[in-house]
């Protein structure tokens, strides 16, 4: 057997003289929100590719996409929902993920219309001529609708409890024996603990995800025809374990890197500090700001949002209490004697910092600091480790940042947002009170973030809206909306590994 992913096989095919890479059909282009971008045409072709096989049942029926953090998953996987839909007659589809808050995103995604990121077209799916309507269901029909999918969305958790502890008008193994479907798991490295395991002991958390995984393995088993289709951007192929399980099933990849290199990210630049934490909050702020300024001198209308992560839920609440006295007690001659500072210290003409404190040199500061002061407040801030935090308002709040009536322009958070929270206007993420780790499971995590922090904001610059960055080659002041700013810490060996 081939010791090559299948991307690369696939890749192969489709660079054979002999193979013609399949067409997206035009009801995919015309019932998705947003235009797909080329990488997500490949993602799609590639999986028609293998549903196009007489041996899809069996030798296709797992497939996984391993896709960069803001590239777009969720877009291909409403593209496949309607592939499969539309030409392989599946109706029922549960979309699973180990967590309520990307439950509720998705289901915005999939079925809210007036949501700013709904991935189907507004005025309503049309495939033939027919309209086609997605119903959210606890269970399946046992006789379903003509022109109609049905979507179940849960988390891993839940399912798996409602499939071992089966209940009256519930989800259970016997009645899904005989229904086709296609389940669609979120986030996939969570369900591979069985997978990626090895001698020592596991811990409980571990132990729920190995039955995670066996619970999934048995649903796709009900049914010859079921599908389970993947999505992340987390998978450790140097794991023997995983890239034996995955080599097979891998149907597209697209990294980090090459999401970046292509243009559709920010730039990610790691700012090393030696300032105390009060002094890296305050300089934070100051960028936040200078780039609302400079886009407001280009004419675009810019919310940027700073993110400040602590490793303790003690030290965030307190890091924010100080972050209010901080801006609370600002005064303009505070603020010169800031700027003047900042200024003999960083010298370096290509230095975000030498532009910034000189930026500020200019300007009125008695009228900065009424800005700053009217745009940092308690109003303007949410604490994600707060207890009122998991309320529904909290929740669309931290969902919406980029919408114009959304008011918060920072957030404190420990471990919360690593994983299913869609921004593109968060543009500074400031550590605070961490000592460095150089573990692997730590720089993924941090990774994992700056990858959320990374995802493109698209703006209007001279009659044109861009997806991809512009400035990189150009002297202008936007290179400052395009770029993600990583305060951390001076370590050495940390850095390394987060850059690595």
């Amino acid at each position: 057997m081939s010791n090559k992913i299948l991307h690369a096989q696939i890749e192969e095919r489709f660079n054979s003289i002999f193979e013609t890479p399949p067409e997206i059909p035009q009801y995919i282009y015309d019932n998705l929100s947003h235009k797909l971008r080329p990488y997500q045409e490949q993602a799609l072709r590639h999986f028609i590719y293998t549903q196009r096989s007489d041996a899809a049942d069996i030798a296709f029926n797992h497939l996984l996409f391993h896709m960069a953090t803001g590239s777009g998953k969720t877009l291909v996987l409403a593209g496949t929902i309607l592939y499969l839909f539309r030409e392989k007659g599946y109706q029922n589809f549960i979309f699973f993920v180990n967590s309520d808050a990307i439950i509720k995103k998705t289901y915005d995604n999939l079925t809210n219309t007036a949501s700013s990121k709904y991935l189907f077209n507004k005025d309503g799916i049309v495939i033939d001529g027919q309209i086609i309507t997605i119903q959210v269901v606890d269970t399946f029909p046992a006789l379903p609708a003509e022109n109609t999918i049905y979507l179940k969305l849960t988390t891993i958790q839940k399912l798996h409890t409602d499939l071992t502890n089966p209940r009256e008008n519930g989800l259970t193994y016997e009645a899904l024996k005989d229904t086709k479907m296609v389940l669609l798991a979120d986030e996939a490295h969570h369900i591979n603990v069985l997978t990626r395991m090895d001698k020592r002991n596991l811990t409980t958390k571990e132990m729920e995800e190995r039955t995670w995984e066996n619970t999934v393995s048995k649903l796709l088993s009900l049914h010859p025809s079921n599908r389970l289709v993947e999505f992340t951007a987390t998978i450790d192929l140097n794991n023997d374990g995983l890239f034996h399980k995955y080599r097979d099933k891998i149907v597209y990849q697209y990294d980090l890197k090459r999401f970046m290199e292509e243009g559709y990210s920010k730039k990610v630049v790691l700012l090393r500090a030696n300032e105390d934490d009060e002094q890296k909050m305050l300089h934070g702020m100051l960028l936040s700001q200078y780039r609302k300024y400079v886009a407001k001198d280009h004419g675009i209308d810019l919310k940027p949002v700073i993110l400040f992560k602590s490793n303790k839920i003690a030290t965030s609440l307190e890091a924010n209490r100080k972050f209010l006295n901080l801006v609370g007690s600002l005064t303009p001659k505070k603020l010169k004697q800031i700027i003047d500072r900042g200024v003999s210290v960083y010298q370096n003409d290509e230095s975000i910092w030498h532009k910034m404190f000189v930026y500020y040199q200019s300007k009125d500061l008695e009228q900065v600091v009424r800005d700053l002061q009217w745009d940092f407040t308690n109003e303007t801030i949410l604490n994600a480790n707060d207890s009122s935090f998991l309320s529904e308002e909290n929740a669309l709040l931290l969902n919406t940042l980029e919408d114009t009536n959304n008011p918060i322009r920072a957030i404190f958070a420990v471990a919360k947002l690593n994983e299913g929270w869609d921004v593109l206007n968060l543009f500074d993420i400031v550590r605070i009170s961490e000592g460095a780790s150089s573990t692997r499971k730590t720089t993924d995590s941090e990774a994992q973030l700056i990858g959320r922090g990374a995802r493109y904001y698209p703006f209007v610059y001279k009659g044109e809206k861009s997806y991809t960055r512009r400035f990189d080659y150009v002297n202008s002041d936007l290179k400052a909306i395009e770029t993600l700013h990583y305060h951390t810490i001076n370590e050495n060996a940390y850095i390394r590994n987060l850059e690595k």
